[in-house]
């Protein structure tokens, strides 16, 4: 038979390895939707079978947590809170009664309907994080469907070899649920690499990609391919010259990997002596394990939205403080930044309500639907405040700033709540230092306007890249303008960074550039002091600061100032990691 010709395919990957294999083509695992009318007298049963599924779908996730959590740890376990938040959010059931009341069709119909609402929401969001809570959500409502139907099988039952995973999409709770030793690697059509998909397969040392649309169509089950976490390539009906080139680049490096293990207790200090605070981003509390365990020094970033979500609306003051609470005192004696609520009345429901915004990139959302909702806000800003008393160094971060007014106006609300902590007799630092992030250009701009009322500025580039260059990252058609290493943002960065050094103020990064190891030296070159990214990319940025001299990044920075195109400019970098440490683009690129 004649050899199928060899076919390379690209990705985005999120969990890196080299494997070679058979494919298993997961099918989707859809559960029928039943349709019908039912009477006024038949929504009692309805909800009463809602309830009882909703009581099975909460043993079988707390069972799954369980397991995760003493296979690998509390922070691939601590995924599965997104999905209990659903199934004991209130309000989601509330509008589920309602419907099912109103509209009197059965529940099957009605939860669909109600989370598919859900989902359209959070899949609308500039946050890629929240954006992928749509999976989970849709995730828990397959669960509780499969449960109101009778219950469901194992996808991989029967499975004799191992095989790379191919499917449009692969739940978190499926992943978990999936026998580690029959599976070789996942592809996925959907998600990014914020998704807990791909976080599940990062914890479950799987190599990945996802971001392939179509990829399903284009193969059927046993096709041979090589799958490439590190640069996202799926290779189908690999040669044999090709599978010897992947064989000698796996083997490269697992020798890194295990050296690169070896640097948890190591400092993050270049080749000339110079410090470079590396702390991590984090979602929720069960994430602090994950950055003691890769080496970080504390929390540059701690999203609070999670609470915000959960409960569609505003979790309170007393479950806040007790969240913020717990990662201050795990995270002792190292330092943990809270950022405020940075989502928008198109996501969370307020005054009862879901607010419609045209566009909600550009529209009421974070520092300014907070500033426009006080109590809300408060609560907020009093938790965090307590919370500072289990931990000196817990700061507080306001994001979208977009001017000083907003500054003041935010400062001044945290003054108010400080007097009313006082006069009720709570503990809190009164101290407590209050930053910005830096993600607005008109922000960076005016930075030396902003510098004087706060004591840091975070830059989160994501945003400050999308913003500047007009890219939505998530639209296929334009990613590839999205440029980190763009001339405009390079000098909005270090326009922030010197505005910063003239106010006596640190500048940090928290965006996924700071997680990238080919431009780390560029960003210590123009003047950053704290690098703040995900726990599995602590180790890799580490070892990079430790491969250069400061001087050395100087240098590329001077460089880069006279070039004209992001792609020279991205060029300089690896040149540069190519020179002092060429085996980290094996794991970077």
């Amino acid at each position: 038979m004649e050899a199928q010709r060899e076919l390379e395919l690209k990705g985005i990957g999120v969990s890196p390895g080299i494997v070679a294999g058979p494919v298993l083509l997961l099918k989707s695992d859809d559960v029928p939707l039943p349709e019908y009318a039912i009477s006024a007298e038949g929504v009692p049963r309805e909800m009463l079978r809602l309830e009882a599924a909703l009581i099975e779908t909460r043993r079988q996730l707390n069972e799954i947590q369980r397991r995760v959590g003493e296979a690998m740890g509390s922070e691939s376990a601590g995924i599965f809170e997104a999905h209990l938040h659903v199934v004991d959010d209130p309000s989601f059931v509330d509008e589920i009664y309602r419907d099912v009341r109103e509209k009197k069709k059965n529940i099957e119909k009605i939860l669909f309907e109600v989370a598919e609402r859900y989902a359209q929401t959070l899949l609308q969001m500039e946050d890629d994080y929240l954006r992928e809570r749509a999976t989970d959500i849709r995730d828990v409502t397959r669960r509780i469907l499969r449960n109101l139907a009778g219950g469901g099988g194992d996808l991989l039952a029967g499975l004799e070899s191992p095989r790379v995973l191919v499917s449009r999409n692969i739940a978190p709770s499926e992943m978990a649920a999936f026998d580690r030793r029959k599976i070789l690697g996942v592809v996925t059509e959907l998600g990014s690499p914020t998704s807990h998909t791909a976080i599940m397969a990062r914890a479950m040392e799987l190599p990945a990609i996802v971001g392939m649309p179509g990829i399903c169509g284009r193969m059927a089950d046993g096709d041979r391919v090589i799958l490439d976490g590190v640069r996202g390539i799926l290779v189908l009906h690999p040669s044999p010259s090709r599978e010897e080139d992947y064989g000698r680049i796996a083997r490269s490096r697992a020798v890194i990997q295990k050296r690169l293990s070896g640097l948890k207790e190591e400092e993050a200090v270049t080749r000339d002596g110079h410090a470079v605070v590396l702390s991590a981003n984090i979602e929720m509390p069960a994430d602090v394990d994950a950055v003691w365990e890769r080496g970080a020094r504390g929390i540059g970033l701690f999203r609070s939205e999670y609470l915000f979500m959960a409960e569609a609306g505003d979790p309170g003051e007393e479950r806040q403080y007790k969240a913020y609470a717990e990662v201050a005192r795990r995270i002792m004696p190292e330092s943990v930044i809270i950022r405020t609520l940075d989502l928008g009345g198109d996501k969370i429901a307020v005054a009862g309500k879901i607010q419609e915004d045209a566009n909600p990139f550009l529209g009421w959302r974070a520092i300014r639907l907070c500033l426009d909702r006080p109590a809300m806000f408060k609560a907020q800003l009093r938790a965090i405040l307590r919370a500072s008393a289990h931990n000196p160094k817990l700061r507080i971060m306001y994001p979208m700033i977009s001017n000083v007014g907003e500054v003041d106006r935010a400062n001044a609300l945290l003054e108010e709540c400080k007097a009313e902590l006082s006069a009720s007799g709570m503990a809190f630092n009164p101290a407590i230092e209050a930053g910005v992030m830096i993600e607005i250009p008109s922000a960076a701009l005016t930075a030396d306007l902003i510098a004087p009322k706060v004591k840091f500025f975070s830059i989160g580039t994501n945003d400050l890249v999308q913003y500047t260059l007009a890219v939505d990252r998530g639209n296929d058609r334009i990613a590839h303008l999205y440029e980190p290493t763009h001339p405009a943002v390079l000098q909005l960065i270090r326009h922030t960074v010197e505005a910063g050094r003239r106010h006596g103020i640190w500048t940090g990064v928290c965006g996924e550039t700071a997680g990238n190891p080919v431009l780390v030296p560029l960003l210590l070159g123009l003047g950053v002091d704290e690098l703040s990214t995900s726990p599995g990319a602590v180790p890799l940025v580490k070892d990079i600061i430790r491969h250069i001299r400061l001087s050395e990044a100087q240098d590329l920075a001077e460089a880069v100032r006279g070039l004209s195109t992001g792609a020279e400019i991205l060029g300089r970098c690896r040149a540069l990691v190519r020179r002092v440490a060429p085996e980290i683009l094996e794991l970077a690129e």
